[in-house]
C-alpha cells in the first residue's frame, strides 16, 4: 500500500483531501497540520520522512494571506520558500514524489487566456514571489514532482 503525507492538513486544501481520502483505499493518508509539521524546521522535517516512509507527499502547508504578505514578506518567504525546500530535500532523500500547491500568483495577470505550463512566471507581489521561489526549489532539487497552481 502506498503511504502519503499531507501537510498543511488543517487548511483549506487540507481539509478538502481529508473529505475525500477514503475514495482511495489503496492509499494510506498521514495528515499532519502546522503543530505537528512545521516545514521551516527542517529538522523535525527530515524526522518525519525517516520515521514515515513515505511514497507521496502532497503539500498543502503554505502562507497564504496574499495582502499580509506584502507586510509580513520574511514569513511568506520562509514557509513558502524555505519550508518547501526542506520538504524537497527530504523528498529528494528519501524518495518521495513531491506534489506541491502553488498558486497562480506567480504569475502577473497580463495574458489574454490561460496560462499554460510553459508560460514564464513574473509574480508582481510578494506572495507570488515566495510562491515561485518554493517551486524553483522543487525544480532546482527534485526529479519526481508536480506542481499545481490552482487559482
Amino acid at each position: 500500500m502506498k503511504k502519503v503525507l499531507v501537510t498543511g492538513a488543517s487548511g483549506q486544501l487540507g481539509l478538502s483531501i481529508q473529505e475525500i481520502h477514503l475514495q482511495f483505499p489503496n492509499l494510506k493518508f498521514s495528515f499532519l497540520n502546522s503543530n505537528q509539521l512545521d516545514i521551516t524546521n527542517n529538522e523535525l522535517v527530515e524526522d518525519i520522512f525517516e520515521n514515515g516512509k513515505f511514497d507521496y507527499c502532497i503539500n498543502c502547508a503554505a502562507y497564504t494571506n496574499v495582502e499580509q504578505a506584502e507586510k509580513t514578506h520574511k514569513i511568506a518567504f520562509q514557509v513558502n520558500g524555505d519550508g518547501v525546500e526542506n520538504l524537497a530535500r527530504a523528498c529528494e532523500n528519501y524518495n518521495v514524489t513531491l506534489i506541491h500547491i502553488s498558486t497562480d500568483y506567480v504569475f502577473d495577470g497580463t495574458k489574454k487566456g490561460p496560462y499554460i505550463v510553459d508560460d514564464s512566471p513574473n509574480p508582481i507581489n510578494e506572495y507570488g514571489k515566495s510562491k515561485l521561489l518554493g517551486e524553483n526549489h522543487i525544480k532546482n532539487l527534485l526529479n519526481n514532482y508536480f506542481i499545481i497552481r490552482p487559482s
